[in-house]
């Protein structure tokens, strides 16, 4: 082999192998490894995990502030439950429209004896293609426990920092459930859209999706619309809002800072992530 041909493979192999290693990278991000910030419990895309050692001391102000005029604490997207399980309220509860999420929730809640210790490639693909086949909580377990945490958004699959030791992903990502599990008992979840609820007296915290980042499973969303709630909900509750920006007629900026922003591939950056208090 000539000299000029080792240098290509070599070249190639190189190439190869720093591939490898930045989607392990690409990964452990999405994991919280490299941020060495605690790691999401139950996944999903949009979690208030990272931040929520920032925000709910500020959310529990305002219940604590209340006291007994508070009648509940509710969040409409409760997505993942990565802020829900470290309010302390008697009454809390947790709302989306997303079915197989709010299945997956409902059953941990009371019990994860039944949970898999993993899931296989061949298990994913099948329940993928077959959903009514299977229980709806068990469908949101393997919905969620894919790359990125998007809905059946691929299986996930990397390696340890060596960039050479296969990590089990869905593994990982069940242990965190469990952890997760105790702190979500007596909370209520149930199925609905925000706009098909009311309240009156609660202190309300919506992580509604973010404008101009990934599409959630659910579908587009009106933006204006939920705008016009916020402000009608406020008249008689206590209504905050996580946004990267909101309309200044009705909408108070009251928190920021700032967010290694993940989601999309494409477009990774530091983003100003704030919370807002609604004003009717």
């Amino acid at each position: 082999m000539s000299q000029q041909s080792r240098y290509l493979i070599g070249t190639q192999f190189s190439a190869i192998k720093k591939k490898i290693i930045l989607d392990n990278l690409l990964i452990m991000w999405y994991s919280g490894a490299i941020l060495n910030q605690e790691v999401d419990f139950m996944k999903y895309v949009g979690s208030k995990a990272r931040l929520s050692k920032q925000l709910a001391p500020i959310i529990q102000s305002y219940i604590d502030d209340m006291g007994d005029r508070c009648n509940g604490y509710w969040e409409p997207f409760v997505g993942g439950a990565n802020m829900i399980d470290k309010i302390k309220f008697s009454h809390k509860y947790g709302s989306d429209s997303h079915k197989y999420l709010i299945a997956l929730l409902q059953h941990v809640s009371q019990t994860t004896d039944d949970l898999p210790d993993t899931i296989t490639y061949d298990e994913y693909t099948t329940v993928r293609n077959n959903p009514n086949a299977y229980a709806d909580w068990y469908v949101g377990l393997v919905g969620f426990c894919t790359f990125g945490a998007k809905w059946f958004g691929g299986y996930p699959r990397g390696f340890k920092a060596d960039g050479v030791t296969p990590r089990d992903i869905t593994n990982e990502a069940i242990r965190n459930i469990k952890k997760q599990a105790p702190a979500l008992e007596g909370i209520s979840f149930a199925c609905r859209n925000y706009a098909d609820c009311s309240a009156n007296g609660f202190v309300i915290y919506c992580d509604p999706p973010y404008r101009d980042t990934t599409k959630y499973a659910t579908g587009s969303f009106d933006y204006d619309k939920f705008y016009a709630w916020g402000k009608d909900m406020s008249k008689t509750n206590i209504v905050l809002v996580s946004e990267y920006w909101m309309p200044e007629d009705g909408f108070e900026c009251i928190w920021k800072g700032n967010l290694k922003c993940t989601l999309d591939k494409a477009s990774r950056s530091d983003k100003i992530e704030r919370l807002y208090l609604c004003k009717g």
